[in-house]
């Protein structure tokens, strides 16, 4: 826990860091029966209309809000940002699943997804330290 304290913002930054890179990460790779194919985060489309989903570039700003709000000791309004950034992932990550696509190559041959993964333990290592504050400060974990 000393370490935690010692280097919060540190801490936060690098969570924040891998927020941002897994923008840049495969979404998701599918394969089956020899063919295989991966979709990069930046790459996402609604199909219906063709239209370029920008939500890796929203995921890209939260990361950078919350790296920029704990450079400005507003370390407990950075998880609104961090939060953001999961939300929007898991949106694009429940459409994509939910596709027609997706379930045909899950019945003949493998579904990995990344990104979204990656969001994930960005999230949890950005949000840890701030958790941690808050739950000493409401006295649910001892200070020391």
């Amino acid at each position: 826990m000393e370490f935690i304290k010692k280097n919060k913002k540190y801490i936060i930054w690098a969570g924040c860091g891998i927020i941002a890179l897994a923008v840049f990460l495969t979404f998701i790779k599918v394969s089956a029966s020899g063919y295989k194919d991966s979709i990069k985060f930046t790459e996402l489309t609604d199909h219906k209309n063709e239209l370029k989903v920008i939500s890796a570039y929203f995921v890209l700003i939260a990361a950078v809000v919350s790296a920029v709000l704990v450079y400005l000791n507003k370390e407990k309004f950075s998880l609104i940002s961090t939060g953001a950034a999961l939300v929007i992932t898991f949106i694009d990550y429940f459409k994509i699943n939910g596709r027609s696509v997706i379930k045909a190559y899950r019945e003949y041959g493998s579904v990995h997804y990344v990104a979204p993964w990656v969001v994930l333990f960005g999230v949890i290592i950005a949000a840890a330290p701030i958790v941690i504050d808050i739950l000493e400060e409401k006295g649910i974990i001892k200070k020391k």
